[in-house]
């Protein structure tokens, strides 16, 4: 039984579906290829065009997560985050830590205005878990965390529920954490 099954015993029965979103190369499809497994991520992910309705749900001790996996290339910005949140209790959206306005302006830009789009298609209630991805690359964490924050300006969101967690989605660094809260805030929004 991995760790993604034993913290999810409390409750039976539930079900609910997540979505996960970020642009292209945050790293999301390997977050769902940890999720389904449990373990390291040791090859190379294809990224994933258009989107992926994972057909046999992640099962943890009582909870079914249909996962969807939307691909974050603009077209599928375009045409498919609507669709994919539409079908969601909750959104695990990831940033690539490694980019910042200063190393790649160009992939910056995609990557904030792909968070800001995000966060006009989706209802004020719905759950969103920050993942600040690939933190195993980067120096000092700490650092990228508030950076991150300030560049992405994740302080405007104040009025809503969110969480910001630095991890590794090769590793599992900082999943788990992220994940128990994310099941935390899906049994308040459902119990309500």
């Amino acid at each position: 039984m991995s760790w993604l099954s034993k913290f999810f015993s409390q409750k039976q029965d539930q079900k609910t579906t997540v979505v996960i979103l970020g642009a292209s190369g945050s790293g999301k499809t390997t977050l769902v290829r940890y999720l389904e497994t449990g373990q390291e991520v040791t090859r190379e992910i294809k990224t994933t065009l258009g989107i992926d309705v994972r057909q046999n749900p992640t099962k943890l001790a009582g909870w079914t997560f249909g996962i969807v996996d939307v691909g974050g290339q603009d077209f599928y910005r375009k045409t498919l985050w609507a669709l994919g949140v539409s079908q969601a209790d909750s959104v695990i959206y990831l940033i690539d830590g490694t980019i910042t306005p200063n190393s790649d302006q160009i992939s910056f830009e995609v990557s904030k205005f792909s968070f800001d789009y995000m966060l006009d298609i989706l209802e004020k209630n719905m759950p969103i878990l920050i993942l600040i991805n690939k933190q195993d690359e980067i120096e000092n964490t700490e650092k990228s965390i508030q950076e991150t924050i300030e560049n992405y300006d994740i302080g405007r969101l104040i009025n809503r529920r969110f969480n910001v967690v630095n991890c590794s989605v090769k590793t599992g660094e900082g999943v788990k954490e992220g994940l128990e809260w994310l099941a935390e805030e899906i049994n308040s929004v459902k119990t309500k």
